[in-house]
């Protein structure tokens, strides 16, 4: 009976005794071939691609694409003071097409305002974001060229091809790649630099320490969780390889020595080379600007006042010094201090029908479980344990449970943290969970317990039970993700039950993407005149509503009311008037929609 091929591993790993694998006559040796698998790639990003442009024009713009979209054009106009908590790479792939297409910003004093201005830019509105959509398509791309590539090079072919295909078939990556917004940009470079990371620690160089450096400065220049992410990764990989009992297939060259962590001068050679890779990457980002040192913090000149008293030669001293010396990148400070300030204000969580101040500590595990398709899940699992159990036995080979430590590092890093409001802040973690997947795959179908009394007809069982149950839990896997289509971004796996916002709501189900559609019911139903309670900014005749009034929390109204679920869960002592009414009706995944009548003239 045929197997599929695990790959090649590197010199020197070997198989653990626990399992048989047998390597008959593998059918899949054509998929060696390099123009075969770059055309399975290309044709699973091609896959990938279409169902996600397929999306563009059945959702609006969601609650923060007008907002990165408004930060990318002022990017390109010279300027980057909104919204300086995230770095801005991935806004000026968003801002790219539109700038070039002739969007310019209005210098709204508010970014969400002029996002949704600039949308409506030219009477174009689903132009405009289609173009501000379409700069995430490379980074979805990326994403799935990088898992595939760091896959083979550990596992081997057919699983690279595994994890490249679950990867691009997860609904949640569908969604944020089909919108503009951050999130799917950071799993593109954060997987490459944990990638970069193990190139350099099993090949030092200058080159993988360059490369792990630039990659790095990417992943930052993208989004700001980078900073809190990769250490703790990069911790786990090295207790990893420090604990393994081979650590490189090439013991003892030149580089290593010069490059590696084998002493003290190789690791600062590197670490120089690496940090000087990152600054350049992100101050390029911020295209190299600079400002006064006190432009960054007051606190210099006021100690100096303070100790020296603010009339002394001492402290005009220091006050001209602040005011001269330079630092780059204020707009990086800036972002970081935003960042700690929003942490500390601890903004509405949602989980369970629950609304808390600040989060919990589990809400990104519970999110993972329920917004990932269960087959998925379990061939995780499985490929987690097998991965576990084998390096424990053997610890021979570091690399292959490095997707193991990191998919947990940004899990274990947003515990701690208050702003629990959506799973896409770990979006990384699913390409890991991709290729821990595609090793259960492997796994399941090659591997057999080693019981010498396993009679042969015993192991074929066995070995055919493995092979079913890998093909029944790839079908569920692929008709889950074609039945989502296309609302990926409310996608829930069994475990969401038949009402998913009693367990998540913001960005989970409700992003706002359910304009449209509310536009086109009213339409339908021949309204004149609506009422919405909405998180979302938007422009109502852009997206051809009906006239409408905006409900602030507590006002009450008649006639056609419709309000976001995330609105109503997340603020519920705003609408206690409305609790009682019966819904008229649901639309999309988000609008709840009812019909208050006019009180009757006796009874005003």
């Amino acid at each position: 009976m045929s197997t599929i091929n695990p790959g090649n591993p590197e010199p020197g790993a070997t198989h653990p005794s626990a399992t048989i694998i047998r390597p008959n006559q593998p059918p899949v040796a054509f998929l060696q071939r390099p123009v075969v698998c770059t055309l399975v790639v290309a044709l699973l990003i091609g896959i990938g691609i279409v169902r996600i442009v397929s999306t563009y024009h059945v959702f609006n713009h969601t609650i923060d694409e007008d907002a990165h979209l408004a930060c990318g054009i002022q990017w390109f106009q010279n300027a980057y003071t909104y919204d300086p908590k995230h770095t801005p790479l991935a806004r000026i792939s968003i801002a790219l097409l539109p700038y070039l297409d002739g969007v310019r910003g209005y210098g709204d004093p508010s970014y969400w305002q002029e996002g949704v201005l600039e949308l409506s830019s030219g009477g174009h509105y689903w132009r405009n974001l289609t173009l501000a959509r379409i700069g995430v398509l490379p980074y979805f791309a990326l994403s799935t060229i990088v898992i595939f590539i760091w896959t083979r090079r550990v596992y081997g072919t057919a699983t690279a091809l595994l994890a490249a295909g679950i990867f691009s078939m997860l609904p949640v990556v569908l969604a944020h790649s089909a919108v503009a917004t951050t999130d799917i940009p950071l799993t593109a470079f954060y997987v490459t630099a944990v990638y970069a990371f193990t190139l350099w620690l099993s090949a030092p160089s200058w080159r993988t320490a360059a490369g792990f450096g630039i990659a790095t400065g990417l992943a930052i220049a993208t989004k700001l969780s980078t900073l809190a992410f990769l250490p703790l990764t990069m911790v786990g990989v090295l207790l990893l390889y420090f604990a393994s009992k081979q650590r490189t297939s090439a013991p003892g060259n030149q580089d290593r020595e010069r490059w590696g962590i084998a002493n003290v001068r190789g690791v600062m050679r590197s670490i120089g080379v690496g940090l000087i890779c990152v600054f350049l990457v992100i101050w390029a980002a911020y295209r190299f600007s600079h400002a006064p040192l006190n432009k960054f913090s007051p606190a210099p000149d006021k100690i100096a006042s303070r100790v020296f008293g603010p009339t002394s030669s001492a402290a005009r001293v220091v006050h001209v010094l602040t005011a001269t010396v330079q630092l780059p990148a204020p707009e990086l400070y800036n972002g970081l201090r935003d960042l700690r300030d929003i942490n500390r204000l601890r903004p509405r969580s949602y989980l369970f029908g629950r609304v808390k101040e600040g989060g919990w500590w589990y809400f990104y595990p519970v999110a993972i479980t329920v917004k990932t398709p269960l087959a998925v899940l379990l061939l995780a699992l499985i490929g987690s344990v097998s991965l576990a159990v084998s390096w424990i036995r053997t610890r021979v080979d570091w690399q292959r449970p490095v997707p193991l430590v990191a998919a947990l590092a940004p899990i274990v890093a947003a515990a701690p943290t208050k702003l629990d409001i959506g799973v896409r802040h770990v979006m990384p973690v699913f390409a890991f969970l991709a290729m821990l997947a595609a090793v259960g795959v492997v796994r399941l179908w090659n591997c057999l317990p080693a019981r010498a009394h396993d009679s042969p007809t015993d192991s074929r069982a066995a070995l055919l039970a493995g092979r079913s149950a890998v093909v029944i839990l790839l079908a569920w896997f692929i008709v889950s993700s074609a039945r989502a289509h296309p609302d990926y971004l409310s996608y829930f796996n069994e475990l969401g039950g038949s009402n998913p916002a009693n367990i998540l709501v913001i960005s989970d189900v409700d992003w706002g993407q359910d304009y449209t559609r509310l536009s086109t019911y009213l339409s339908e139903q021949q309204v004149k005149h609506v009422s919405i309670a909405s998180d979302t900014f938007f422009d109502p005749a852009t997206l051809g509503f009906p006239e409408t009034t905006l409900l602030q929390c507590r006002e009450t109204a008649t006639g056609w009311i419709a309000i976001e679920e995330r609105r109503a869960r997340v603020h519920p002592e705003c609408y206690q008037w409305i609790a009682s009414q019966p819904l008229k009706d649901y639309v999309g995944k988000t609008m709840r929609v009812y019909y208050i009548p006019e009180p009757a003239a006796d009874q005003r």
